[in-house]
């Protein structure tokens, strides 16, 4: 089905444009998706999805387009689509697509993944939310296959294989008292459904112990959901397109000391349990390990051939036909445990979870972002409580600058305010702002 569908996607572009170059780019899809509530299974899903972008090159002018329709009429309609959008683009010098090179997959990929015992995956996180304290168990597991194929003028003619396994677990011990767990993997048997559930329970505890704090300056500890999402934002700041339209704020910080020395962020194009691993980019170049932050030092931004021309260095395998962006971010460990990070505290909190990160100003960091279930009060090392109705405003490179401790123990985080798979730490951060959210 792929291989016939991608030959009428490129006929149709060569037949209705009869570009210079061309980038087709296939995605097939699989999910199977398991939705519960009260705990119980509510809903069983399963979909099948082809998606494909069409990118093309003809004197001097270049577009995108995407479709989803693949019978012959909607690839048709897509291809003229795409003509119609060079006629009215600009001229853009860009260099030409890359030619052909090696590629090697990790093999980290279960051809089972959609036909795994999902019932009992699901009904092990109820179990164990329940026995560890919830009254009321929710969430979603999504198992799934994605094929890659890609075609390019230049003569890359690719196909991956992946496939993922996310689970999230909403535990909830009253009405106003929720936690959250999540498992990551690139199969599900390495899922661990048990500790997502007794992890939203154990937050949902807390929860059920509500107070008020002062607004003012705290030391925060981010456990691996929120800290996800902290990252994320990092990763994509190095996007060098993200720089290159004045929306990053590790612009001009290129081999400058933005964290502690013994901090890494690293991105890896293929690495096992990253669920968005590739074996190739969107221009057909190999995927490969990146370290954005090497040392606490600002190593590199993430390039596809466009925006490495336009800063005169070599493409990191990260493209994006328009932006490049991180595939997957791991966050280097410290040597602490979470019991020993809580001891450390004087006068803090922990975020469990967040959503609705906003920026201010990306240029230079500004953000808020409210926090979710549990928030753990913690005076002179000890958990006193949990913090309802805050706001976290912050900045992000003042963030890195005053983190302080990591954890040994790591999780792979994603979920859909984590849309980059991270490996991250509990992490704290020193004097990070705490106001009301209303």
């Amino acid at each position: 089905m792929s291989r016939e569908t991608m030959d009428r996607l490129v006929g149709s572009v060569v037949r209705e444009v009869s570009p210079d170059e061309y980038v087709v780019l296939l995605f097939s899809g699989q999910e199977l998706r398991v939705k519960f509530y009260d705990n119980r299974i509510a809903v069983s899903e399963r979909e099948v999805v082809d998606t494909a972008r069409l990118y093309a090159v003809k004197s001097g002018r270049h577009a995108l387009v995407g479709a989803e329709d693949m019978s012959d009429h909607g690839i048709e309609s897509a291809a003229r689509d795409l003509r119609a959008a060079i006629e009215s683009s600009p001229e853009v010098r860009r260099p030409p697509l890359p030619p052909p090179s090696k590629y090697d997959h990790n093999g980290d990929f279960d051809g089972g993944a959609v036909d795994a015992d999902a019932v009992s995956i699901v009904e092990a996180g109820i179990s164990s939310a329940l026995s560890s304290g919830a009254r009321r168990v929710a969430g979603v597991l999504e198992l799934g296959l994605v094929d890659v194929s890609i075609r390019t003028s230049s003569g890359v003619d690719q196909a991956d294989r992946r496939s993922y396994a996310l689970l999230n677990v909403r535990a909830f011990v009253d009405d106003d008292a929720s936690g959250q767990g999540v498992s990551v993997s690139t199969t599900p048997r390495r899922l661990d459904p048990h500790r997502a559930g007794s992890s939203a329970a154990e937050i949902a505890r807390i929860a059920s112990k509500p107070c008020r704090i002062e607004p003012g300056e705290y030391d925060v500890i981010l456990a691996p959901i929120s800290a996800a999402d902290l990252m994320q934002h990092v990763g994509a700041a190095a996007s060098a397109y993200s720089v290159s339209s004045g929306f990053s704020f590790l612009e001009g910080r290129l081999g400058s000391r933005v964290a502690p020395e013994w901090l890494s962020v690293v991105d890896h194009g293929q690495i096992v349990d990253g669920v968005g691993s590739r074996t190739f980019d969107d221009e057909g170049v190999p995927t490969r390990t990146n370290p954005i932050i090497g040392n606490g030092v600002l190593r590199t931004y993430l390039h596809n051939t466009v925006t490495a021309a336009e800063f005169g260095s070599t493409t990191t395998g990260n493209a994006g036909l328009v932006e490049p962006g991180p595939w997957n971010l791991e966050v280097s460990p410290g040597d602490s445990s979470p019991e020993e990070m809580i001891r450390e505290v004087r006068r803090g909190i922990m975020v469990t979870s967040n959503w609705y990160t906003r920026f201010q100003n990306y240029r230079i960091g500004d953000y808020s972002t409210l926090p979710r279930d549990a928030s753990p009060v913690i005076e002179g090392g000890e958990v006193k409580c949990s913090a309802r109705g805050i706001r976290v405003s912050s900045n992000v490179p003042r963030d890195l600058e005053n983190i302080v401790m990591a954890s040994k123990e790591r999780q792979w985080i994603k979920w859909w305010e984590v849309e980059i798979p991270v490996l991250t730490p509990y992490i704290m951060v020193r004097n990070m702002g705490v106001t009301s959210a209303f």
